[in-house]
């Protein structure tokens, strides 16, 4: 997935981290934090409903270290839609705070390995499944399924769908 990953941040562009996906509306100069000239981007998240948006900025240097990356390409979305097909024998175990390094990575296929590994895992505990693993599913599933809903125009739920379907 290292083909995710791009230098090129522009007005206009649409990126994402683990949460959301943003539009980036403008670039600005300033001073960072040691007073040396820096050139910033600004961007919102692309929730229409909100009338009232917050506005981010991070300096273009700093971009990639955030994690902020452009959305997927199709390309992506059939290596999701692939391993996601593909059955997982047995979870391997991961603990609570490696889960939240992998989600933060903001890596589409670590995600989908996430995602696999807590549906197995829910299978086998059942109902001593807990709730907050359970949430993490959700978190999981509505973030993919928004992405790949915008880079395919299509309807979340009905990405929402094809992913539970798939898994």
């Amino acid at each position: 997935m290292s083909t995710l990953a791009s230098t090129k941040f522009s007005v206009g562009d649409y990126i994402t981290d683990f949460e959301n996906i943003y539009k980036i509306f403008d670039k600005k100069t300033g001073s960072d934090y040691h007073h040396q000239k820096c050139t910033y981007l600004l961007y919102r998240p692309i929730d229409p409903t909100q009338k009232n948006q917050a506005t981010f900025s991070i300096p273009i240097d700093n971009v990639q270290k955030s994690g902020l990356r452009h959305p997927i390409n199709s390309e992506h979305i059939k290596d999701i839609y692939t391993i996601l097909k593909n059955p997982l024998k047995s979870p391997d175990y991961i603990d609570p705070k490696t889960i939240k390094e992998i989600l933060y990575q903001n890596d589409p296929l670590k995600t989908v390995f996430v995602l696999k590994q807590l549906v197995v895992s829910k299978k086998e505990l059942g109902e001593k499944f807990p709730k907050n693993l359970q949430e993490l599913i959700i978190s999981i599933v509505d973030h993919l399924s928004a992405e790949i809903a915008f880079v395919l125009k299509k309807s979340p739920e009905s990405i929402e769908k094809k992913i539970l379907s798939l898994l």
